[in-house]
């Protein structure tokens, strides 16, 4: 002890001669998060864990000898047990938590639910998130000993208690291997904070100002605005006489605006309700101002209207060999539905009475149904309405074996003449574009087939349109161009039929080896010769222009949508599009890089690298300037999974980041992509991160407005945490995951959207859509939802699964909502409310491994609650002011 004591004071003197003091640990443990772990408890254990992002240590410290002091330096001593930790991230805890009962999803508290709110894990309250100090430390090691540095005014938080402990956070993420540190339970080991105080007085507190308090746009809490003072640390705030949880206070910011989220009180503070809040100025050696109070009226939310849905009498079919179905349900060959239908649910439905078909839809929209039809012999079918010229899309449904079940998915063009059998179902899916300047009217049809039965159709054209260019994202998720530029074309059209698009990548994980292609962009393009992928990629270091003649002639009538413009929406530009700037384009990163796991420092002996991608970017953007693709969504995404030691491969996990070095690669790349978009560029790029662990971002990527491609299972488990970036940063979210099955309801796809949408997203991203071997068109391919397949020419073609038809109908669904939300001004609780009563949204995301991208399945979503829910939009759009 006395030689670390003496090594300490050496450290410091230097600089001052401050007390020096030794605060020992009062509690520890090893919070564990692994599938199937989470309520473990290692409080008690001697060696514990501090392992990647499975294992956070959490600590608290006897802070009653520095209370009313300041601190000018301070370290953590741990003493090593097995393995190395290289580094540490250090950050405050917003809850109170007990050593001996607190687990990953508990901290132990009576009282307290989770940690600290409803859902809350010990992931979302450190780290960075809830508003928590957070620093990163280098390791210093001396006779078998772990020196941490530790930000002072991590310590002052805990002095003044408003934080609970300090969460020591491996760097690294390498599993192979189990880092131990020495707990307090273990004799003679135990870790303790050792700090220097200063003799530097601190400034007395001062009040904020300015307080006025709001509705939150993204969900049902309070917020409350203030002025922040020029001194003080940290706030402490109370509603109605409750103290507000640490949890939802910042730390101050001198002279801004800060933003204070009241939430997470008992039921006595309500909306509708006079609340008092009451807010004082705490400084870092406890020192308070003066309280300043403010009284607000809140004023109830209007009532959201719940029009009555009167489901039409069914009428007795009498042909039991034809029956219509809504697009997103399905029975396989057996009969038997695929969810939960109505026993007579063939016959009587939300679009079918057993007698007429009858439908609703807005000027713009794709309508469609499903027929089942039963009968003899070669027969044609035929779908016409009335009144002007329509298009109107047949396709035969082919069913495939689904776990022991034949069900209908792939979509094959309908034969001129169909065979019908008597005992087996052919299944007709039927489209119906709407054209966008339609009128209010009632269109009749009819649905005939040539051996005689026919089946009336009614369309109600509603006094409004959804728009031509999508507001919620549908990103069709692939890898690999098509060999021509035709074919890739031809995919467009198919997903923007649908309301959606395919954002192809272009280039793979080995980019980063010596000699390998930066870029896969090789198609043939439209003049039969192919594009000079070598000279694409051919950049020096320096370089400030790049060769774009190909990729404008390969792309350019898609990114502009002029391969669309007699297309049903007409022209609309690429939502989405990957550009080839990553890690390894336009300089390969290898050749540059010094082995630093830290971004920031791994290229300073080539300032080069970042030079040449900031000005290749720029370029890039002068281009999309000249070519008026201003409207196009592109896309900075590094898709990479690399490590340190794979020098084949990026230096770090870029897509779905793990190790701190991977997040602050991410911050790294970002900056770099914002340099080379500034200045008078129009280009309408983001910076894409594709992530499934938003938790443990350690301090990285904050305040930055990107768009994150969050997994649905991290949507699930940490929805606060991402929603409250969405509402401080401007973050744009979309939620990647993957398609249901085919033997599961495709009205799981419906509830995806809509409950990513309802919770602040703007997009949803089915993880790899296409299925490259035809496969899919024999047997069941749950990603498969374009099918590429060769005619007998050997020449490409594309058809696509009835599932794409879920996600337009999900799309349009979302279009219904937000013209719903523009009319009324409802906030988003509100549009909660007003959707829950139709929807159950509860989830189970499904994971096979860790790299899945997960499955939504919505068990207790219903067909006629969906189907309701949008007769519902229908009649307050109906009866509101949106006539066209």
């Amino acid at each position: 002890m006395l030689n670390r004591l003496i090594l300490f004071v050496l450290m410091v003197s230097q600089v001052s001669a401050g007390e020096i003091l030794r605060l020992p640990t009062l509690k520890d443990n090893s919070i564990v998060m692994v599938d199937g772990e989470w309520e473990q408890n290692a409080g008690s254990s001697g060696p514990i864990r501090i392992k990647g992002n499975q294992h956070i240590v959490a600590m608290g410290f006897d802070m009653a000898a520095i209370f009313g002091k300041r601190i000018k330096k301070a370290m953590l001593v741990c003493v090593q047990g097995e393995h190395e930790i290289a580094g540490v991230t250090l950050s405050t805890i917003a809850t109170p938590w007990d050593e001996n009962r607190s687990n990953g999803v508990w901290c132990g508290i009576d009282g307290v639910v989770d940690w600290g709110y409803p859902g809350a894990r010990f992931p979302a309250i450190c780290g960075g998130n809830s508003f928590t100090l957070v620093a990163q430390s280098n390791s210093e090691k001396s006779q078998g000993e772990y020196r941490w540095e530790v930000p002072p005014d991590l310590i002052h938080a805990m002095a003044v208690d408003c934080a609970f402990g300090l969460a020591i956070h491996e760097h690294d993420a390498d599993y192979r291997r189990n880092p131990t540190i020495f707990s307090r339970d273990q004799a003679g080991k135990q870790p303790y904070l050792l700090v220097e105080t200063d003799d530097v007085q601190e400034p007395e507190p001062q009040s904020p100002t300015q307080l006025q308090l709001s509705s939150s746009p993204h969900d049902e809490s309070l917020m409350l605005s203030l002025k922040s003072p020029a001194q003080g640390f940290v706030y402490e705030v109370s509603a109605n006489g409750i103290p507000l949880a640490r949890h939802n206070i910042p730390f101050v910011k001198p002279g801004v605006v800060q933003v204070i989220p009241v939430r997470d009180l008992p039921i006595s503070v309500e909306h509708g309700q006079p609340i008092r809040v009451a807010v004082t100025t705490i400084s870092r050696t406890g020192k308070r101002s003066n309280t300043v109070e403010a009284k607000f009226a809140v004023q109830t939310a209007s009532r959201i209207p719940r029009p009555q849905i009167i489901a039409a009498p069914a009428a007795k079919s009498e042909d039991a060999g034809l029956a219509v179905l809504p697009l997103a349900d399905k029975y396989d060959l057996a009969g038997k539905p695929v969810g939960e239908l109505a026993e007579n649910y063939r016959t009587h439905n939300a679009i079918f009475d057993g007698k007429k078909i009858r439908m609703k839809a807005a000027a713009g929209e794709v309508v469609g149904f499903q027929l089942l039809i039963r009968g003899q012999g070669e027969q044609t079918v035929n779908v016409k309405l009335d009144g002007r010229q329509t298009r109107i899309d047949l396709f035969q449904a082919q069913p495939v074996l689904s776990n022991g079940r034949l069900i209908p998915d792939p979509l094959l063009p309908i034969p001129e003449r169909l065979l019908l059998e008597p005992n087996k179902e052919r299944v007709v899916v039927v489209d119906c574009y709407i054209p966008f300047d339609s009128i209010a009217e009632v269109r009749q049809g009819v649905v005939s087939i040539s051996d005689g039965r026919l089946i009336p159709l009614e369309i109600e054209v509603l006094p409004f349109a959804i728009p031509r260019e999508a507001t919620f994202i549908c990103e069709m998720n692939s890898y690999g161009l098509p060999d021509a530029v035709k074919d890739y074309f031809a995919h467009q059209r198919i997903a923007y039929d649908h309301r959606l698009h395919a954002n192809i990548l272009h280039y793979s994980h080995n980019t980063a080896a010596p000699g390998a292609r930066k870029s896969n962009l090789d198609m043939r393009l439209l003049s039969g010769r192919r594009m000079d992928n070598k000279r694409y990629d051919d950049i020096q270091p320096g370089s400030k222009v790049g060769y774009w003649d190909d990729f404008a002639e390969a792309f350019a009538p898609y990114l502009d949508g002029s391969i669309f413009v007699d297309g049903h929406r007409g022209s609309v530009a690429a939502p989405g599009f990957y550009l080839t700037f990553h890690e390894s384009w336009p300089l390969n990163c290898r050749a540059f890089f010094n082995g630093d796991p830290d971004a920031y420092k791994a290229f300073s002996e080539h300032p080069e690298y970042a030079q040449t991608y900031v000005n290749i970017l720029r370029d890039f953007a002068k281009l999309t300037q000249s070519k008026s693709w201003t409207e196009c969504g592109f896309q900075v995404y590094f898709n990479n999974k690399g490590s340190l030691t794979e020098t084949t491969k990026a230096p770090w996990i870029l897509d779905e980041p793990s190790s701190f070095w991977d997040y602050r690669a991410l911050q790294f790349f970002g900056e770099l992509t914002d340099r080379g978009l500034d200045g008078d560029s129009k280009a309408r790029a983001q910076f894409r991160v594709d992530i499934s662990r938003p938790e443990f971002c350690r301090g990285q990527l904050n305040d930055r407005s990107d768009l994150w491609v969050v997994s649905s299972s991290a949507f699930e488990q940490y929805r606060r945490l991402i929603t409250d970036r969405i509402e401080r940063d401007g973050l744009k979210v979309w939620v990647y995951g993957t398609t249901n099955h085919v033997d599961q309801t495709n009205r799981n796809i419906h509830a995806w959207a809509l409950d990513a949408w309802q919770n602040g997203a703007t997009g949803i991203v089915p993880w790899q859509t296409v299925n490259k071997d035809g496969a899919a068109l024999h047997a069941a391919d749950q990603l498969g939802l374009f099918i590429y397949a060769k005619d007998s020419a050997g020449n490409l073609v594309i058809h696509h699964s009835l599932r794409l038809k879920a996600y337009r109908e999900a799309q349009q669904l979302i279009e219904y909502l937000n013209l719903l939300k523009a009319k009324t001004g409802w906030s988003r609780q509100q549009m909660r409310q007003f959707v829950q009563p139709y929807a159950d949204l509860s989830v189970q995301v499904n994971k096979v491994n860790e790299t899945d991208a997960g499955t939504s399945r919505y068990g207790r979503i219903s067909a006629s609650g969906l189907d309701q829910l949008r007769l519902a939009i229908t009649e307050v759009l109906r009866n509101s002011d949106t006539s066209r």
